[in-house]
């Protein structure tokens, strides 16, 4: 499969050093400016429509809406900094650790980071879990380009590690994972799943979860989701991903002793267990 590059002007990642987490954030917002764009012009058609009048007529309380229209649009472009600060920065390791205590995941595991594209997660993993060993494995196998450009982006701006001696990375090829029956303690699936369609491909990952996993090994998902605080930091683009009840019965429907927690990150964290 053939991916097309394009040009951008925030920096790639170095490909022989871990990005920071300053690095990751500043990713997260530059693949999120054409919501940003999109959100700015619906603002800009409702405040100045209202200045303009209450210019021409003169009407001092359109002037004051148009105002309280700007200012509510500042206050939610720095919220959503902050948001995705504290998803992607240096915030987002304690989302990570928690999910790995309430999945009971520790010592010196094999775990398979499923993701569509970015190493964040097993760079992440590799710190809290010393002794583990993280096979990386990029699944975007979709043909022609993503449906979201954030995706594609996403893919183009961050190289596989090949100089970390813990993190093995690898592609699935048709959401084959290659990675053999019953070698991995833990599955990890992260932000991005949820772009695997359903209807076929995300099933297959699930089932090739099942198939990776030694017995009793664990799964653990962390994903944004469809509630207003993920509106607030993402606007309207967060209407696209996998609900919460969703990820609940996907799990229930493969997985033992399924749990779910929620971050005040506004991440969503969900574990289970292999079915004996």
């Amino acid at each position: 499969m053939t991916e097309q590059v394009h040009h951008h002007w925030f920096p790639s990642a170095p490909a022989d050093a871990r990005p920071s987490h300053w690095w990751y954030w500043g990713r997260a917002v530059y693949i999120s400016r054409r919501d940003y764009r999109r959100i700015f012009f619906g603002f800009l058609a409702i405040g100045v429509p209202m200045a303009l009048l209450g210019f021409l007529l003169p009407n001092a309380i359109l002037l004051r809406a148009a105002f309280v229209v700007a200012a509510i649009g500042l206050i939610l472009l720095i919220y959503s900094f902050i948001g995705l600060y504290r998803m992607y920065g240096h915030p987002s390791m304690r989302y990570y650790a928690r999910l790995l205590k309430e999945g009971g995941v520790a010592g010196k595991v094999d775990i398979a980071d499923l993701h569509v594209g970015t190493y964040r997660t097993a760079f992440a993993l590799t710190d809290l879990l010393p002794e583990a060993t993280v096979h990386s494995i990029d699944c975007w196998n979709v043909e022609g380009p993503p449906p979201e450009e954030a995706v594609g982006d996403l893919r183009e701006l961050e190289p596989r590690p090949t100089f970390h001696p813990r993190i093995v990375p690898g592609r699935a090829n048709d959401f084959t994972l290659p990675l053999a029956n019953a070698s991995c303690d833990v599955v990890i699936f992260g932000f991005g799943t949820h772009e695997i369609p359903t209807g076929g491909p995300r099933e297959k990952l699930f089932e090739e979860a099942k198939r990776i996993l030694r017995s009793s090994g664990r799964v653990l998902i962390f994903e944004h989701g469809q509630d207003w605080h993920n509106f607030l930091i993402f606007g309207p683009i967060i209407s696209h991903v996998t609900r919460r009840e969703e990820w609940l019965a996907t799990m229930r429907a493969n997985f033992d002793d399924v749990k779910f927690s929620r971050s005040s990150a506004a991440v969503d964290l969900f574990s289970g267990q292999k079915r004996a």
